[in-house]
């Protein structure tokens, strides 16, 4: 009987997969503030905040030109995730960010995603624009 309590009660939620040990990082880093920024957006499906994270240049030519202002496709794209649009995410937990080769303005950042049937780990990467100081977000071309 015990057994049969166990499955039918408590392994359902042993099962949810969520990333391990989230990674603890150092808050006051200005990349870790604004990619705590990007997971907030992420959770919530804010398009119009996570629009105002994309490097502008970037944003003019995939969003405004080759997608013709589909921002869901865009978003969607961006954050790559098999089968789960940006409105259905979630889980959004930052969980790496890296500085990308020997450029100190080049940043990976690790997501862990997931929606109601699908968990995935997606990268993005991170410009830290050298006059101003600001953070935006970019992806493939084309």
């Amino acid at each position: 009987m015990k057994i049969v309590l166990f499955v039918l009660f408590i392994a359902p939620f042993l099962t949810f997969a969520q990333p391990g040990k989230l990674p603890k990082f150092k808050k006051k880093k200005s990349e870790i503030i604004f990619l705590r920024k990007v997971e907030d957006a992420l959770r919530t499906h804010d398009a119009d905040e996570m629009m105002m994270y994309i490097e502008p240049e970037y944003k003019r030519q995939q969003h405004d030109e080759f997608l013709e202002g589909r921002t869901l496709q865009f978003l969607s794209e961006l954050f790559f995730c098999p089968k789960v649009a940006f409105n259905q995410i979630t889980v959004a937990h930052l969980m790496a960010c890296t500085q990308n080769g020997s450029d100190p303005n080049l940043f990976e950042a690790e997501f862990y995603i997931s929606s109601t049937s699908v968990n995935c780990t997606i990268s993005v990467t991170v410009v830290k624009h050298s006059e101003t100081g600001v953070f935006s977000l970019v992806g493939a071309m084309g």
